[in-house]
């Protein structure tokens, strides 16, 4: 069974020059966690809304990782920072379509953040609006990845609601050592960076 010490990541990071610093700042973090890693640049796109742009990001880290084989990868936003120690020795449960290592607080109308215990390593996760920290374990999570980016494409939604929706139907944790990403911006910093005991309800 795989590990945490397996992944493989994919960052997303805008070409702007105005994003170099980002760029910079992920790259160092990323070389001290001592995993492979490579970055995926966002060209600007002219005709796609912002949502799209992000949205279509996150379909071709995945399909990047499909024709390079990467499995199990994890992908990270730009805007990403450790907040605890990373846990090489975990293992990757096999039955997960997604993990989650960063999850958000904030409920916009759809529900509000959900964990309960699947085993002794994970909380099933229902409900967060986050996709800043996500592992892609396999091939077939993958496909069901870039089949919902494209359906958030396609209405012209945040990847972040569609995968919410999903967490209804397919198998999403998260790990209960707590969160280890958070997002540095300041909008989204006070609801990735929380204790999950508030959400909790087994």
């Amino acid at each position: 069974m795989s590990k945490y010490s397996d992944l493989n990541i994919i960052y997303i990071n805008s070409e702007k020059p105005s994003f170099n610093g980002k760029r910079e700042s992920m790259e160092e973090k990323l070389t001290s966690l001592g995993l492979p890693y490579q970055r995926l640049g966002i060209p600007e796109q002219e005709g796609l809304s912002t949502i799209n742009i992000v949205n279509a990001a996150h379909r071709d880290a995945t399909k990047l990782a499909v024709e390079k084989d990467l499995f199990p990868i994890l992908t990270l936003e730009d805007d990403t920072e450790l907040l605890d120690e990373f846990p090489f020795e975990l293992e990757i449960d096999k039955d997960a379509k997604l993990i989650y290592l960063g999850l958000s607080s904030y409920n916009a109308g759809h529900g509000k953040l959900e964990l309960k215990t699947h085993n002794q390593d994970y909380y099933r996760v229902k409900n967060s609006l986050s996709a800043h920290a996500i592992i892609i374990p396999n091939k077939d999570s993958a496909k069901f990845y870039i089949e919902t980016m494209d359906r958030a494409i396609e209405k012209n939604n945040w990847n972040d609601k569609e995968l919410a929706f999903e967490s209804h139907k397919e198998l999403f944790l998260t790990p209960k050592k707590g969160l280890i990403f958070f997002q540095t911006d300041p909008h989204t910093r006070p609801v990735t960076n929380f204790e999950l005991d508030e959400f909790i309800i087994d």
